[in-house]
């Protein structure tokens, strides 16, 4: 039976009662003390067979725990902790579990069960100040395509060299979409990492990015629609940029790039574009197919993409949002008027202050309240086709 803690000067008194007046009732003694008959018969065999220190407070702990996980299943869990780590995976106690139920594997302890586990061999530490994740809201797309998320990562090859990867994640099921291992995060580069990912999966119903200028124009000085954005909304897919420092919609893609340079330092930095480019298949690859999602209780996230509704983009191409934008005339008469798109209103206003009213195709052009050009656009000129007799500033 456990030990009931007994205050120490309790203790004391026994042991002052058994040297002092050993004669003196028990049961009126008891009573002062407030202990019970059984209590100081039991410290009175301690204190007689071991003096003061059997009077110390003794571990209520048993002799054996039954219900111990046993040694072989901890050496089981451990090994695949270190396995998972090897390999440039997550090995916490959800992912432990999960590998080991997609593994075929029967009787794996809980998640719990495992923390401690880990906590035991001292390979762990409890974070108390961390919050629980049953705290946070989820936000995630509730069908597959419905939302694609695309970022970009700087690595090094082997030498040295910067490059970049290109990676699109599927909001719902986190399914890796497509990946592109390339010298920049351009436009280009960001196109031809999509159209992969269209050619496999179909087109998005909306497309997530950040305000990187392979994005979009918006965050320049004479904003526009951008060519990137012109593409999406032509293929009926909804551009949608991410709030800055807003982990709620851009948290994914985040946490994303963490797994993925964990497992990038576990092999050989790769010598060559193409040489990542296959690291970065095999990674999609297994990350897709083979590994436990958290997010899925288990399942992979192409389980997930498979199990979910289906979205897709619009039948026919988005209309372009209006933008307006102030613009300062170039000496030579030349203005930009966004999305790569310049056109000359002639040097007479050189160094006026003009606002861009655009709507694709149709743009005007003001100086103050004056109307001074409309007209569509030609969607495959760079450089539009100076207007005819356009009139000089008013003094």
């Amino acid at each position: 039976m456990a030990d009931v803690v007994v205050p120490m000067d309790v203790r004391l008194a026994v042991a002052y009662f058994l040297q002092v007046d050993p004669a003196q009732d028990v049961t009126s003694f008891c009573a002062e003390q407030g202990i019970s008959r059984q209590t100081y018969y039991r410290l009175r065999r301690r204190f007689l067979a071991e003096g003061l220190e059997g009077l110390v407070p003794r571990s209520t702990r048993p002799r054996s725990s039954p219900s111990q996980t046993t040694e072989v299943v901890a050496g089981v869990l451990l090994a695949k902790r270190a396995e998972l780590i090897g390999q440039g995976w997550d090995a916490g106690a959800v992912s432990i579990r999960s590998w080991l139920l997609t593994e075929g594997v029967e009787q794996v302890p809980s998640v719990s069960t495992i923390h401690r586990v880990l906590r035991r061999a001292g390979v762990v530490l409890d974070q108390p100040k961390k919050r629980p994740k049953g705290s946070f809201r989820r936000f995630a797309a509730t069908a597959a395509n419905e939302r694609w998320q695309m970022d970009g990562m700087k690595t090094k090859l082997a030498e040295g060299t910067v490059v970049v990867v290109l990676r699109i994640l599927d909001d719902c099921s986190r399914q890796l979409m497509a990946s592109l291992a390339c010298d920049a995060e351009s436009t280009a580069n960001a196109w031809a990492c999509l159209e992969t990912a269209m050619a496999r999966h179909g087109r998005p119903a909306a497309f997530m990015t950040d305000s990187g200028t392979a994005f979009t124009q918006r965050r320049r000085r004479n904003p526009g629609l951008g060519e990137f954005e012109a593409r999406l909304r032509n293929a009926g897919i909804m551009p949608i940029l991410a709030r800055p420092r807003h982990p709620q919609t851009c948290g994914k893609k985040e946490r994303e790039w963490s797994t993925l340079r964990q497992w990038l330092r576990a092999r050989p930095a790769p010598a060559t574009l193409a040489d990542l480019q296959r690291q970065l298949d095999a990674y999609d690859l297994i990350f897709n197919h083979q590994r436990p999602h958290q997010a899925h209780h288990g399942a992979t996230p192409a389980q997930a993409y498979q199990a979910a509704p289906r979205a897709s983009a619009a039948a026919t191409p988005l209309r372009a949002p209006m933008t307006t934008a102030t613009v300062h005339v170039r000496p030579n008469g030349v203005i930009d008027i966004g999305q790569n798109t310049q056109m000359s209103i002639g040097k007479a206003w050189a160094g006026e202050t003009l606002t861009i009213l655009r709507e694709d195709p149709a743009i005007a052009i003001f100086h103050h309240d004056d109307l001074i050009e409309f007209r569509h656009l030609d969607p495959d000129r760079k450089y539009q086709l100076t207007p005819k007799r356009l009139p000089s500033p008013k003094s």
